[in-house]
């Protein structure tokens, strides 16, 4: 789904980028060891920031950051001129990339926002080689039930009728085959929860 224009400005603004740089990349740093990988796939990108702090925090060779909205490629891809870096406007629960294309998959927040999320999951897994590992932090229907996820979710549109638990989201991965080493759940200031982990694709 394609963010409303309350959403694009919340995610979309210094305050998101400081947010996810000094607190959601050090839940998920320390979650995984994997560097110097040689390609890797942001889903959701937006504006771009994320694989920024992809390529400076886990030094990988090649980064392709795809969105749904062609909007937010456009910004993306005038802010970001690194060359190891590219973006492609594409719909993450119908990747048009080889199997096992891919080190590491990357999620900042995107997947609750996929009607069909458990298509993505699927996708990941196929483009994602042996080993390799889905490195994200996200949100479940538990964090619009409560304090400001209440709020949040009368001027957001998700999906909420499809919506996952978290205990849903990793039984699927467990399900098709990913171990998952790590996983945190988080609820800074009280505000929204979320979770993050990191999961290994076994070998095929």
């Amino acid at each position: 789904m394609k963010l409303n224009k309350i959403e694009f400005l919340a995610m979309n603004n210094p305050i998101r980028a400081f947010i996810q740089e000094k607190y959601e990349l050090k839940i998920l740093r320390a979650m995984t060891s994997v560097k110097n990988a040689q390609m890797a796939l942001e889903i959701g990108c937006g504006t771009g920031n994320g694989s920024k702090l992809i390529k400076k925090h886990f030094s990988i060779k090649s980064i392709i950051g795809i969105d749904l909205d062609e909007k937010m490629i456009k910004i993306a891809s005038k802010r970001n001129i690194d060359t190891s870096i590219s973006y492609k406007v594409m719909d993450a629960s119908k990747l048009y990339f080889p199997d096992k294309y891919f080190d590491a998959v990357f999620d900042f927040g995107v997947i609750h926002h996929i009607p069909n999320w458990m298509d993505s999951i699927k996708e990941i897994k196929r483009v994602l080689r042996p080993k390799g590992e889905l490195i994200l932090e996200d949100l479940s229907i538990a964090s619009f039930t409560k304090g400001l996820g209440k709020l949040w979710r009368i001027l957001s549109d998700h999906p909420y009728q499809s919506m996952y638990t978290p205990i849903q989201f990793t039984e699927f991965l467990d399900e098709l085959g990913f171990t998952i080493k790590n996983y945190k759940e988080s609820n800074p200031l009280k505000m929204i929860k979320f979770f993050s982990l990191n999961a290994i694709k076994n070998s095929d």
